[in-house]
């Protein structure tokens, strides 16, 4: 049994910092070269297989081959067959992306791509050498304290066939994180790593998996349909050209995704870029990030708006409406009462206003005056343009170079219409004052929005309980019951809800809105599994899980019930009582287990 203090080779073993399924890892001092490194020790029980050692072998000569700032690098391995089965290599200082985003979502999509960026490079770098990673998941990436990512455990990396670029898929690998390819027992080639790391940029942006079910079987399934919510209908704040890198990287058909990871790699850059943030100074933004997170999201948020909103405006300087529209939406997200774009979005309101009033009645005396409802796509957008009914639209598609996919439905919000709910474009058509041609040749009067009086408008929690409801900077009312909350409204208003164990939600309502829908979502509730019995391992809900690590249940998006019971189950010695544990735990909380010893 390997103890702390033991010697192996030249290898003193100081601490145990981590236990996983193949394995369990030690901080350790190198006594030749006097550095501090982490040592990797094959389980006892998986050495006697040969299979479990070959794949020990094969990460040590996988990433022997890789330098790279964002490689974990190997310094040396031994795999006697009288002695232990060990990895050495650098030890970081820091904790796994799973660790820190299920203690602490991440508020900005924004930061969710500077983190897959790096583990994007170092992808590329892997691939450059012929080696597919094939389980890249936040258990595998590592954040050094000085925000350097690392991407790690190289355990079922395939040297890849110089001649064909393929490998028959084998079932290795994190369910949750497989492409469609790879649960088929399809060839896989490199676009399956772009797949997985589309999922985990999905996962951090969008703060829950893509693919979840009750089981791995459920998972897999789904998977293979390939049908998941659309990330900037989950995620608002994603906006549309973070979206369309999602949503290109978990392409159901693998011709349809970056051909490499390479390309994918300049994407982002070019997302991060136009928010405002140097992509070579990436690792100084995410150590200001790491170490705090809550300062650092605050300062973001106003750089973001600060951005976004001068480079909208020199977009509808160069004429590119669309591409400003889609930028102010994005300001939206974060500053949804921002004075500079609510005033620079009322002017194209106003614009089309008249546009569309002055096209009524042409149209209106044309048909010999008929009573005629325009659309809003037919108003023609050249502000010199003759005045008419024109069947064109100066909306671009937003799933251009997007390629057809399925996505599930989401009852949290309707799906993005141009450039979705909540957006830019939707607040242009906001309260779009309708025409009404009461005799031929009559005109229509455009309504001034400083005429605008209170209305009521209501707003629906769900799940009501505990929940409080404030509009703008008024006192906050508790909900007694689940029916709407009536308010008068004279123009736009930030509505704020915050119910116990749920997330936080501040969204616009607009005087008149009949009844304003707000689904809370549930925090995760967490177990942390302790024993300090040795050889102890522990399964939680029928999953593999990590002593000492959070372990977390996600509630379903529409979920009522704001109570998880976790099944806890120790074993892997006969020291442990080996009966299942029932800890009922809040959405929100955490709660520690420990194992009883017999």
């Amino acid at each position: 049994m390997i103890q702390v203090g033991q010697v192996l080779d030249k290898y003193e073993l100081l601490e145990r910092v981590g236990q996983g399924g193949m394995a369990v890892v030690y901080r350790g001092i190198d006594r030749s070269l006097k550095r501090t490194v982490a040592i990797k020790i094959l389980h006892k029980h998986l050495a006697d297989y040969q299979e479990a050692r070959d794949r020990f072998e094969r990460e040590a000569q996988a990433v022997a081959k890789l330098r790279h700032e964002n490689i974990l690098e190997i310094y040396d391995y031994a795999a006697r067959l009288d002695s232990e089965a060990y990895i050495v290599t650098e030890f970081i200082d820091g904790q796994t992306l799973k660790q820190f985003i299920t203690a602490r979502p991440i508020a900005f999509p924004e930061v969710g791509a500077m983190v897959i960026l790096q583990v994007c490079r170092a992808l590329a770098h892997a691939h450059a050498a012929k080696i597919l990673h094939r389980d890249v998941k936040p258990e595998n990436i590592m954040i050094r304290s000085d925000g350097v990512v690392k991407l790690m455990d190289f355990g079922i990396s395939h040297m890849v066939d110089l001649e064909r670029l393929t490998v028959t898929g084998q079932l290795l690998g994190s369910p949750a994180y497989m492409a469609p390819e790879h649960v088929e027992g399809r060839p896989i080639d490199f676009r399956t790593d772009v797949f997985a790391a589309g999922i985990v940029l999905y996962q951090l942006t969008v703060g829950r998996l893509p693919f979840e079910g009750k089981n791995p079987h459920e998972v897999l399934k789904r998977i293979a349909e390939c049908k998941f919510v659309d990330p900037r209908q989950a995620n608002p704040r994603i906006g549309n050209r973070l979206g369309k890198i999602i949503l290109k990287a978990m392409a159901a058909d693998p011709q349809q995704r970056y051909a490499g990871v390479g390309e994918m790699v300049m994407a982002l850059e070019g997302y991060i870029e136009e928010s405002g943030l140097a992509t070579d100074k990436i690792a100084a933004e995410l150590a200001r990030y790491f170490k705090a997170p809550a300062s650092y999201e605050q300062a973001l948020a106003s750089r973001l708006v600060d951005h976004l909103v001068t480079r909208g405006e020199e977009l509808l300087d160069d004429d590119q409406r669309n591409a400003a529209l889609d930028v102010f939406d994005r300001v939206l997200t974060i500053d949804p009462s921002n004075a500079r774009v609510v005033k620079i979005l009322d002017g194209i309101q106003r614009r089309r206003t008249i546009r569309n009033a002055v096209a009524v009645v042409v149209a209106a005396g044309f048909l010999g005056g008929m009573s005629i409802l325009v659309d809003r796509q037919l108003a023609p957008d050249d502000e010199d343009a003759s005045f008419g009914v024109t069947a064109s639209d100066d909306h671009t598609d937003l799933d251009t170079d997007v390629p057809d996919q399925h996505y599930a439905q989401d009852d949290r919000a309707p799906l993005p219409q141009e450039l979705g709910s909540g957006s830019a474009a939707a607040a242009i058509d906001a309260g779009a004052i309708a025409a009404v041609i009461d005799a031929p040749g009559s005109a229509a009067t455009p309504i001034d929005a400083a005429d605008a009086v209170a209305t009521a408008v209501g707003v629906a929690v769900t799940p009501w309980q505990g929940a409080t409801v404030s509009f703008g900077g008024e006192p906050a009312v508790e909900l007694q019951t689940g029916a709407a909350l009536q308010h008068a409204v004279a123009a736009d208003t930030i509505v704020h809800v915050r119910a116990p164990g749920c997330v936080p939600v501040d969204e616009v309502v607009h005087p008149g809105d009949a009844v304003h829908q707000i689904q809370l979502k549930f925090l995760p509730a967490h177990v942390v599994p302790k024993c300090e019995v040795a050889g102890a391992t522990v399964r939680i809900d029928d999953k593999v899980a990590d002593l000492g690590e959070a372990f977390y249940y996600a509630f379903e998006p529409s979920s009522v019930d704001s109570m998880h019971v976790f099944r806890v189950e120790f074993g892997g010695s006969d020291k442990v009582d080996a009966d299942a544990q029932k800890v009922r735990v809040k959405a929100g909380e955490t709660v520690e287990v420990a194992c009883v010893a017999q």
